[in-house]
């Protein structure tokens, strides 16, 4: 009996190292980790999660950058009022094997907590490996970028 419990708990914690992988990188996560970052305004870490170059699609505009910090000025947007922007959904759309695409509508608000606009985006996301990468933006309307 005891030989058993054992061969079960070594399953368990073996399965779930194997799914922890897949767990921490999905389009999902890797969405909710570049709003998390970009709320740090850590340009390093959001680039990590990019398919270089980024293709950013805002409004009329198009911008293909090496850096995130092609695309963001953060100083600009804490000067328009910027201080945080929050996920209300993300859906996917489309989800293959190496390939999505989620609609993402978040929230910008300024540091009362006052909503300053909500939009949707759509994120292209690609398998490079066993990682998930960021590799197109596209949202329909001007939101400030703060360049």
């Amino acid at each position: 009996m005891i030989y058993i419990r054992n061969i079960l708990l070594t399953l368990f914690l073996f399965s779930s190292l194997l799914f922890a992988k897949d767990a921490n990188n999905n389009p999902e996560k890797v969405i909710e980790d570049f709003f998390y970052h970009f709320n740090e305004m850590d340009i390093n870490k959001i680039n990590e999660l990019w398919d270089l170059p980024i293709t950013y699609f805002v409004g009329d505009e198009i911008v293909v950058a090496k850096s995130y910090s092609e695309i963001v000025n953060y100083e600009n947007l804490k000067k328009e009022g910027w201080a945080y922007s929050k996920i209300n959904s993300i859906d996917p759309i489309v989800s293959q094997e190496d390939f999505a695409i989620y609609k993402t509508n978040f929230t910008r608000f300024n540091n009362q907590d006052v909503e300053l606009i909500s939009t949707d985006t759509n994120l292209t996301l690609i398998k490079r490996g066993d990682y998930w990468k960021l590799k197109i933006a596209i949202i329909p309307i001007n939101i400030s970028t703060g360049k």
